[in-house]
């Protein structure tokens, strides 16, 4: 799908050798910006940047601030400016609280919210002084409400969300604009590989999910491509659920298949 909502645009996606990140990083590219695909996977991303003109490849660890500080500037001296910024690192680990050890929790926290922070930060001191930009951050529905299993990742991501809303606040005039998208149940990876050690598997799983289907990645990127365009300048500090209604459910309410 091409158009030109970010012709000449630079834009740095973290998190994008696979899934949600590549797909956003695909979406970006067809509409005309220039994106440098970022992962510490290099090898993905070069994959990625093979088969997509517009892409750029780089290798980067994002839970390091020098890494991703370093990622920003390179940007900045090859390509003059950063329009858009999406953080999507993240990583969930399963398991109770009472179970989840300290070195869990602090990779957890480092992934998903400490990632988010020092990308955010990132952009800022760059955004800042041309006030213009879009920062994008990719939450989950997890970090609105409890999840058994998921405290770690929940805790790390409703982090991220606070952390989107008082960026926002902190520079609502300053024409950089801070949102964040809270992804539902997305075929990805990740997911597949959590589901399949359900009960039932992958297939029960979703059947268990109110539109009775996974969302897409290019589903996620759609809403990313809007939050970073023009049609968006008004938008700030938003948590943007794309999940299918999940959010929307009232847990007490069963609603039958069909």
């Amino acid at each position: 799908m091409n158009d030109d909502r970010l012709e000449g645009r630079i834009a740095i996606v973290t998190g994008a050798g696979s899934g949600i990140g590549a797909a956003i990083a695909r979406r970006f590219a067809a509409a005309g910006a220039q994106v440098v695909a970022a992962d510490i996977r290099a090898e993905a991303v070069e994959t990625l940047a093979g088969e997509h003109r517009g892409v750029t490849a780089r290798g980067c660890d994002v839970t390091v601030s020098t890494g991703i500080d370093a990622l920003v500037d390179e940007t900045v001296r090859r390509c003059g400016r950063l329009d858009v910024m999406v953080n999507n690192v993240g990583q969930s680990i399963a398991g109770w609280l009472k179970d989840a050890t300290d070195a869990e929790w602090e990779r957890v926290l480092a992934l998903t919210l400490s990632s988010t922070f020092f990308g955010v930060r990132a952009a800022l001191r760059v955004m800042l002084p041309r006030r213009s930009g879009s920062i994008i951050n990719i939450s989950s529905g997890a970090g609105f409400c409890g999840a058994p299993g998921l405290a770690t990742y929940g805790a790390a991501k409703a982090g991220v969300n606070n952390l989107t809303q008082s960026a926002a606040v902190e520079n609502a005039r300053s024409g950089v604009r801070i949102n964040a998208i809270s992804p539902g149940a997305i075929r990805t990876p990740g997911i597949l590989q959590w589901a399949a050690e359900l009960p039932g598997g992958v297939a029960a799983y979703e059947q268990t999910l109110l539109p009775g289907r996974f969302g897409r990645p290019e589903e996620i990127a759609a809403a990313a491509l809007f939050l970073a365009s023009d049609e968006a300048s008004f938008v700030n500090g938003a948590l943007l659920p794309v999940d299918g209604a999940a959010s929307a459910r009232m847990a007490a309410i069963d609603v039958p298949p069909g």
